[in-house]
């Protein structure tokens, strides 16, 4: 540690590795490996004198402006979902949990009722959808599986608005949920 505080102090310690990172490798560790080069390729342009940059010319020059423009757009975060939105969707997933205890108790007390099994038919696929989009968030993540993450989700939605009709039309054109889980019951 005391010879590479007083290297440093000296000014020898940077110029010993830059004299290390300069020296001639025919393997080039510095460089990633890519699929699509070769060992040839490597070895043949380490052999080859580097060809001369070209000097812009005066219709490709960029000026500042549009230079900062454009690290402006790369370096703007994309916005995501913040704590608010956590808790705002926390809460109506617990609202949907706990809108289920009394309509499912008022229905196997007093039978069925068109109102109660209306909302009986939007707060539980909506409570199913909250559940199975939890799963989707969790096992299907959108920085991972972006395309299969945006049509999981697609998916659920179409199959919940489709699931809420079902049960609509169940309700008004049938015996009704409450009838049917009575008689399911009962049989």
């Amino acid at each position: 540690m005391a010879i590479r505080s007083v290297l440093k102090s000296a000014g020898l310690a940077s110029s010993y590795r830059l004299r290390i990172g300069t020296v001639p490798s025919v393997l080039h560790l510095k460089k990633p490996y890519s699929a699509t080069t070769s060992t040839a390729a490597v070895i043949k342009s380490t052999s080859e004198p580097a060809a001369p940059i070209p000097a812009e010319t005066p219709e490709n020059k960029v000026t500042d402006d549009q230079l900062t423009e454009k690290k402006k757009k790369e370096k703007t975060p994309k916005v995501e979902h913040g704590y608010q939105y956590g808790a705002h969707h926390w809460n109506l997933e617990r609202a949907a949990a706990v809108a289920l205890i009394p309509l499912i108790s008022t229905q196997m007390t007093y039978g069925a009722h068109p109102i109660v099994d209306g909302l009986f038919g939007v707060v539980l696929p909506y409570h199913l959808y909250l559940g199975f989009e939890s799963c989707i968030i969790d096992y299907i993540p959108k920085r991972v599986y972006p395309r299969l993450h945006k049509a999981a989700k697609w998916t659920l939605g179409t199959t919940t608005g489709l699931v809420m009709w079902g049960c609509y039309e169940f309700n008004t054109n049938d015996i009704g949920i409450t009838e049917f889980m009575q008689r399911l019951f009962a049989a």
